[in-house]
């Protein structure tokens, strides 16, 4: 589990509560194992793309924090009660381009069979 200090001291992240962190980080943890088919699941803290896996978790979590915090809304006014909604990119789509943004060059994503 990435730690909350990697998350405000090296990554530099101010919008996830220090309470919240361990939940959310835990899922971009979850989501990105499953996008790198696994390779993460037997640990990474040895790995020398160790600061790549970390920085794609946090943006992954805040990305996952927002969401969760808008509900999918863009904007709500309550003088004549409007709520508007967000019909762009889906927060799954986002995610997946933070985890190609950080580790598509690296081998983890690949889902193939490697040559003997």
């Amino acid at each position: 589990m990435l730690e909350y200090s990697f998350y405000t001291e090296i990554y530099g992240g101010k919008n996830i509560p220090e309470g919240d962190w361990k939940r959310v980080s835990l899922k971009a943890e979850q989501l990105l194992n499953s996008y790198t088919f696994g390779h993460l699941s037997g640990g990474w803290d040895g790995s020398e793309l160790v600061k790549l896996i970390s920085c794609a978790m946090c943006e992954m979590s805040e990305l996952i924090y927002a969401d969760e915090k808008r509900s999918g809304k863009a904007s709500e006014n309550n003088d004549g009660y409007s709520v508007s909604y967000e019909t762009g990119k889906s927060l799954e789509s986002s995610l997946y381009t933070v985890a190609c943004v950080y580790l598509g060059d690296t081998g983890l994503m690949y889902a193939g069979v490697e040559e003997c």
